[in-house]
């Protein structure tokens, strides 16, 4: 196996990360990660990135009819014996398989890169903002740490280097996910920007086209420079 190939490293720390990298292969790549900085690398971006998609996810407690249903079914496959029980467990690891799989292939086939994280002074992150390549069109993720404020938006702001006006990207969303389409300015100041910025404006946005607002967190433009 060539382990100078990027592309397969990629897809390995994307199967470790995923954890369905499993047996000697698994044991092979830790060893590589040991050994190499590009693996150890390849693998945190893949942790850091599914680490965001599962902030992502609310918890959801199923209600008590829910909980009834499952005593009744372990009851019913104990009944039936063991083969019914692994049945279920085939049946469940071939769901999380597929589930596993859905996700590396969609993360795999869509060239999404990081464009700059957002988060408050203690370091939680409120956005997750990425794009394709070109930076046509940025997608916004609100991360469930964020605290929603339905009386204000929170404005997206490309700070240019040289010193120069702010200029809006958009307004972020509050909850689940966004986009946020930029016009040819707007992907040039982007282009240009080695800092975005969040103000608090009113609903709809700064009406002024500059900052109105306080400005609320400042973060690093990733690709940039």
């Amino acid at each position: 196996m060539n382990y100078r190939d990027a592309t397969l490293i990629d897809e390995l720390a994307a199967q470790y990360a995923l954890g369905t990298l499993r047996g000697p292969a698994r044991r092979r790549f830790e060893r590589l990660c040991e050994q190499d900085p590009s693996a150890s690398l390849a693998l945190r971006r893949w942790e850091d990135r599914l680490l965001d998609l599962s902030a992502q996810i609310l918890p959801v407690h199923p209600s008590a009819l829910v909980w009834r249903r499952i005593q009744q079914r372990l009851r019913a496959d104990r009944r039936r014996g063991f083969r019914s029980w692994n049945v279920v467990r085939w049946a469940a690891a071939a769901g999380v398989a597929a589930f596993t799989a859905a996700i590396l292939w969609w993360t795999m086939l869509t060239p999404v890169e990081l464009v700059a994280k957002i988060a408050d002074e203690q370091q939680v992150q409120l956005w997750r903002i990425e794009s394709l390549p070109d930076r046509a069109v940025l997608r916004v993720a609100a991360l469930p740490t964020l605290a929603q404020d339905t009386a204000h938006a929170y404005e997206l702001w490309a700070l240019s280097a040289q010193g120069g006006a702010p200029v809006s990207l958009g307004l972020l969303p509050q909850t689940g996910t966004g986009e946020l389409q930029l016009n040819d300015a707007q992907q040039v100041a982007l282009a240009s920007a080695q800092q975005v910025a969040v103000s608090l404006e009113p609903v709809g946005g700064s009406p002024t086209g500059a900052p109105t607002g306080p400005v609320l967190f400042i973060a690093a433009v990733l690709g940039n420079g």
